[in-house]
């Protein structure tokens, strides 16, 4: 099992470093040289689309209108790859203008440029016309507000020469500039690869608000879970704030949603988003294993991003952007210590859980760790992709979902099974209530007969050794048992008892024989008996008559214990059926009736007229 363990790590760690020189690698090919692209020299006429990757100009520090290029390229053109960013900290350097000359562009159609993500404010003209201003692009950070929202602009060209010219400036990012691909074709292919983008990501995202709000529900209203299940709260959270992180990513759906939020609200929700994760996380992990966080490191990492949301939530943008880099790291501390953590615990095999569930927990914390790296990339530009992130995502709330499921399942099962014993212990119990009189007055009965009537002794002796023995049985852990078997205890006691009382005790049956193979719980019967025996006809000085009777009336089992003594006094009645009271006639009966309860959903019925007659009576469902 060790083997596999190493092995299943082995693999693991090799699928998390593939995964990030894949997402580091651009698979887009590069057509786009020294400024210019020939759609000739590319498919962009069998596919319709093509992503405007590779070499741009671009002019660091100055902001040129599309007027400046009347002759064609500046002489101080240096050129950038795009995707790609520029850093710099000199405060006359954060604006930037990218320029690009497309060559060969079919006319007369209407075509497309996807933006997806400029930082952080932007201008994009085409052809000399303004298409697009988000937030305020300008050299004077006072007058500077960030805007970088995902559109599709179209136009068409009555040239084959389209020039792009796309003005930068960031104030918020230490990494600003065209981050992602910006993609060009037709209108029609744009539209529908959008579209598609859109859905799978709303879809993910779509999911994992599903499984937050339904775990969020089963947290409210299931009061076990609530006192004992913290886990499920945490987990459902987790799942609603990765939901809104990526709600926040790639296509910004959000803003479909939503289509007046700001680009500050957005940011600010999306970074709150992402802490919240992180501490709903440590409360998983120290809820799954209280050794993978101590209680110190919990605690502080807990008030650390605490502190750092309420920062974001009452400062600009641009101030807690100032501490990004340092939280960023941290999350990515944090994220890589609780994986180094279980995959010690994993190889140790030195767990509370199962090996299955030690293989769940490790798989979904790979998989956060995955979609974490990937959205560092993304944040720094050094990958376009975020689509394996938001399947990473939704691979770890599945996974956690199942282990929570078979959680829950064993709790269950657990409770059933405690549930169980308490049963047979209860049953044991109401065994032990046969009274030390009863054994007293039977073997006074035994001893006083061996001197007048040895044969009848011997009788009586035998009734009661049978009825010890069929009482004993009902310890098994057998929850019910037939009518027959318990009428076999019951003619045992009611034997000896006729003994004991001789002519004052007049036992009447009226049994059904098609009832004898029905199930019942044990003891449901005999306790009522000696309840009528000893408190209703016994303290009638004429003794009485008991009635027994067993019916089937439509789907039910009808038993009734009918005597003809001294009666119960009406105000007694409840205190017969009340478990906590144990009235001095009544410890069978609460019994009989709790057992009722938790089996059937019915109760006992006491009827009762005082000085003449008891009846009790119970239905349950044929089985």
């Amino acid at each position: 099992m060790k083997k596999q363990k190493v092995l299943f790590f082995l693999v693991g760690f090799a699928f998390l470093l593939t995964l990030t020189l894949f997402l580091l690698q651009n698979d887009q090919p590069s057509f786009t040289s020294h400024g210019t692209l020939d759609l000739d020299q590319t498919p962009f006429h069998d596919d319709k689309m093509i992503t405007l990757d590779g070499k741009w100009e671009f002019y660091e520090g100055k902001l040129y209108e599309p007027s400046a290029f009347t002759n064609g390229t500046k002489e101080n053109a240096v050129f950038i790859h795009v995707p790609g960013a520029w850093t710099t900290e000199e405060e006359n350097k954060r604006v930037g203008t990218y320029r690009l000359v497309i060559n060969n562009v079919p006319t007369g159609k209407v075509l497309g440029i996807k933006k997806q993500n400029i930082r952080s404010a932007s201008k994009i003209f085409i052809n000399g016309k303004l298409m697009s201003e988000e937030g305020t692009v300008t050299k004077n950070e006072a007058n500077y507000t960030e805007g970088n929202v995902p559109k599709l602009l179209f136009f068409q060209s009555d040239t084959d020469r389209i020039e792009v010219i796309i003005q930068v400036s960031d104030f918020s990012f230490n990494s600003a500039g065209i981050a992602n691909s910006i993609h060009f074709g037709e209108q029609e292919t744009i539209v529908t690869q959008s579209l598609k983008n859109v859905l799978y990501e709303l879809a993910i995202i779509t999911v994992l608000l599903t499984i937050g709000l339904l775990y969020i529900l089963l947290y409210l209203f299931v009061e076990k879970y609530r006192r004992k299940e913290f886990f499920i709260l945490a987990f459902a959270l987790s799942c609603i704030f990765f939901a809104l992180i990526n709600l926040c990513l790639s296509e910004r759906t959000i803003l479909y949603l939503l289509p007046g939020l700001s680009f500050e609200t957005m940011f600010k929700i999306k970074d709150i988003s992402i802490f919240l994760a992180t501490i709903s996380l440590i409360l998983i992990v120290t809820q799954i294993d209280k050794r993978l966080l101590s209680h110190r490191l919990r605690n502080s990492l807990i008030t650390a991003y605490s502190l750092y949301i309420l920062m974001i939530l009452l400062t600009p943008l641009k101030f807690y952007h100032s501490f990004l880099l340092i939280f960023i790291s941290l999350n990515c501390f944090t994220y890589l210590y609780i994986m180094i953590k279980v995959v010690y615990f994993y190889l140790k095999k030195n767990t509370v859980s199962n090996d299955y569930q030690q293989t769940i927990i490790l798989f979904s914390i790979l998989n956060i760790n995955i979609y974490n790296i990937n959205l560092l990339l993304y944040s720094f530009g050094l990958t376009t992709k975020l689509q394996l992130g938001f399947l990473n995502i939704l691979l770890y709330a599945i996974a956690l979902a199942i282990y929570l499921t078979i959680r829950v399942n064993q709790s269950y099962k657990r409770n059933e099974y405690l549930t169980h014993e308490l049963d047979v212990t209860e049953q044991a119990y109401l065994v032990a209530q046969i009274k030390p009189h009863f054994f007293f007055n039977t073997l006074t009965s035994v001893m006083s007969l061996c001197y007048t009537d040895g044969k009848k002794a011997a009788q009586l002796l035998a009734h009661f050794s049978s009825f010890l023995r069929q009482s004993f049985e009902f310890n098994s852990r057998d929850m019910f048992v037939t009518v027959e078997k318990e009428m076999k205890l019951l003619h045992s006691y009611i034997a000896i008892e006729k003994e004991r009382f001789g002519e004052k005790l007049h036992i009447e049956y009226d049994i059904d024989p098609n009832a004898s193979e029905e199930y019942i719980i044990p003891l449901s019967i005999q306790p009522l008996v000696e309840n009528a025996i000893n408190h209703g006809i016994y303290p009638k000085e004429d003794g009485g008559v008991i009635n027994i009777s067993i019916h089937k009336e439509q789907s039910n089992l009808v038993i009734s214990v009918f005597d003809t003594g001294v009666g119960i006094p009406a105000e007694k009645i409840l205190d017969l059926l009340n478990a906590t009271k144990q009235a001095e006639r009544g410890i069978g009966i609460a019994n009989i009736n709790k057992r009722l309860t938790k089996y059937y959903r019915t109760q006992l019925i006491i009827e009762s007229e005082q000085g003449l007659w008891t009846k009790v009576k119970f239905e349950i469902p044929l089985h």
